[in-house]
């Protein structure tokens, strides 16, 4: 079966899911997905309170040593809630919250099912954007911009 994350809990009483928790699914309904909670008790989720994880395998990579990365943790991984910089933010000082976000969800395009991140500014006028999830999460592209030193086009500042 697939494994989720909570990015949000519609039911605030219940104390079988948090969000961040991760879940392997037993089931689907047409709402969304059946998990077992801490507990174990068997849980129904709604479809915007998780994302999908990728549960194909990643290719290993080698690191400097030569040493297949075997981590646990994926290097690169933003969540709900995180607040993030979009690499341009080397362009400016460090005083202002330009190229700041929070990220406030995972969406799903309604018409192709693409995956999208939500965010908004920390700075005036705080715009609210979209932007495709694979390109919000792709690296900087080092033939346009060869002098930025940050490797992912948003990196988590804060948890």
């Amino acid at each position: 079966m697939a494994k989720i994350r909570i990015i949000k809990k519609n039911n605030d009483c219940s104390m079988e899911y948090e969000v961040g928790d991760i879940f392997e699914t037993t089931g689907t309904w047409y709402g969304g997905v059946h998990v077992n909670g801490r507990s174990g008790i068997p849980v129904s989720l709604d479809k915007e309170e998780y994302m999908e994880l990728n549960t194909e395998p990643e290719p290993e990579e080698a690191d400097s040593t030569g040493d297949k990365n075997t981590s646990e943790t994926p290097e690169h991984d933003i969540q709900v809630g995180d607040i993030v910089q979009h690499f341009k933010r080397e362009w400016v000082s460090a005083d202002t919250s330009e190229y700041l976000y929070k990220v406030l969800a995972v969406a799903h395009h309604t018409e192709n099912g693409e995956k999208l991140m939500i965010y908004q500014a920390l700075y005036a006028p705080f715009k609210i954007c979209a932007r495709p999830y694979d390109m919000f999460m792709s690296e900087v592209d080092r033939e346009k911009y060869p002098d930025i030193k940050q490797k992912y086009r948003f990196v988590t500042v804060h948890r």
